[in-house]
C-alpha cells in the first residue's frame, strides 16, 4: 500500500471512530443526568415521548428519552435510566427500530434497508471491539436470505468489563409475516445497544 493510500485509509478509520465517539457515550455511565442533558442539547436532540408503558426499576427515576435523526435507517432513540436519589446514570439504551415510528404489523422492508441496518450494526461492533476488545458473539449476519424466513436474521455481541459496565449489542431483521391462531409473526427491523452499570 502506498503512503498516500495508507494515509487516506487512516483518515477514513479515524473519521469513522470519531463519528461514533460523538454519538455513543458509554462514559456517561456513573455520571450525573445533567451531563447527559447537556450533551443531548449540544447534539440538538429532542426529548422523545410515547404512549408506551415504561417499566421503572426500584430506586430509579422515570427514564428520560431523546430522539436524534438518522439517514437511511430508523431515527435513534436514547433512553437514560438514572437513580432517583442522586441522578447518577445507571443504564443507557440506544435503539434504532422501525416499529417506534411505523406501527403496522406487516412492515416489510427492501433488502437495501436491512443492508443499511447491517452496516450500522457492523460499524457499532467495530467501534465497541476497538474500545473493549473481543466480546462474546452469537449469530451471523451473512445469510441475507434468512430475512425472509421464520426466525429472521439475528446477531448479538456482549462485553463484560469487570467492575465497570456490561455492554449488549443485538439486531433482529425479518420480513416474515404469518398469523397462526392467536399468534402473529411480524416483520422486525431493529438494533439495540445497552450500556449498564456493572453489578459484578
Amino acid at each position: 500500500m502506498s503512503d498516500r493510500l495508507f494515509f487516506l485509509f487512516a483518515i477514513l478509520v479515524l473519521t469513522g471512530t470519531s463519528s461514533f465517539s460523538q454519538s455513543i457515550h458509554p462514559e456517561l455511565i456513573g455520571k450525573k443526568m445533567s451531563a447527559a442533558i447537556k450533551l443531548e442539547q449540544k447534539m440538538k436532540a429532542k426529548v422523545y415521548t410515547s404512549d408506551e408503558d415504561i417499566i421503572v426499576p426500584g430506586g430509579m427515576a422515570v427514564p428520560i428519552r431523546y430522539i436524534r435523526p438518522e439517514k437511511n435507517i430508523p431515527d435513534l432513540i436514547i433512553e437514560y435510566t438514572f437513580s432517583e436519589k442522586d441522578s447518577i446514570i445507571r443504564r443507557i439504551a440506544y435503539e434504532w427500530d422501525v416499529r417506534n415510528f411505523e406501527k403496522t404489523d406487516h412492515n416489510v422492508k427492501p433488502l437495501t434497508f436491512d443492508k443499511a441496518l447491517i452496516f450500522k450494526y457492523n460499524s457499532l461492533y467495530n467501534f465497541l471491539t476497538e474500545r473493549y476488545g473481543a466480546g462474546m458473539a452469537k449469530g451471523d449476519l451473512s445469510a441475507l436470505a434468512k430475512i425472509e424466513e421464520p426466525g429472521g436474521l439475528n446477531r448479538s455481541d456482549t462485553w463484560m468489563i469487570s467492575g465497570q459496565l456490561d455492554v449488549s449489542l443485538y439486531t433482529a431483521l425479518s420480513n416474515y409475516y404469518k398469523q397462526e391462531g392467536a399468534l402473529t409473526h411480524i416483520p422486525t427491523h431493529r438494533i439495540r445497544l445497552y450500556f449498564t452499570e456493572a453489578r459484578h
